[in-house]
């Protein structure tokens, strides 16, 4: 099964790894029904974008719509894997990009090149879903533990008789203690 967003990352890849023969997959089309998807190689193209001459690969999508006659895709993506331009056969609408991306980098030695965008810092307690998610979760385990002490009554006793073991020696190092 092939998801429309399984489908991007699967036509980045194959330009990624380089697509030399048709690749065939099942999908579900928009009516629910269990189809086929295929991608073939397309011809690459030479670009000019902003007087910056670029290598184009393309794709062509094509997915069964059982009795009619199968929808179909080109798609040219540029060398680092962004799209460059999609065309739906026998549509009138046609995307394609008219700048160079910010981030694409060309360099020699790596095939891929990708921005650091750096990792900021998450402050979950300030927003309201992931807080109430925590404390769903934290009540969610408070009663899993109190459940499974009540099915183990000799938990408590093990657990008090461990404590008072430990603080009758005092060791120093406490964790190798309990080792």
């Amino acid at each position: 099964f092939v998801s429309e967003g399984a489908n991007l990352v699967l036509q980045r890849l194959s330009i990624a790894h380089g697509m030399h023969s048709r690749m065939c997959f099942k999908t579900f089309s928009t009516d629910n029904t269990l189809t086929s998807v295929t991608y073939s190689p397309l011809e690459s193209h030479t670009i000019s974008i902003q007087n910056v001459t670029l290598e184009t690969v393309g794709i062509e999508r094509s997915v069964e719509n059982g009795e009619e006659s199968a929808t179909s895709w080109k798609i040219y993506f540029l060398s680092d894997g962004h799209m460059y331009s999609r065309a739906q056969v026998g549509s009138p609408v046609y995307m394609k990009i008219k700048d160079v991306p910010e981030n694409f980098i060309r360099d020699e030695d790596a095939d891929w090149v990708f921005p650091d965008f750096g990792k900021g810092k998450l402050h979950w307690e300030d927003d309201i879903e992931m807080l109430s998610h925590f404390l769903d979760r934290k009540e969610e385990l408070k009663e899993d533990h109190v459940s499974y002490m009540r099915r183990h009554p000799e938990l408590k006793a093990i657990l008090g008789d461990f404590l008072q073991f430990l603080l009758m020696r005092k060791p120093s190092d406490v964790i190798e203690f309990c080792c």
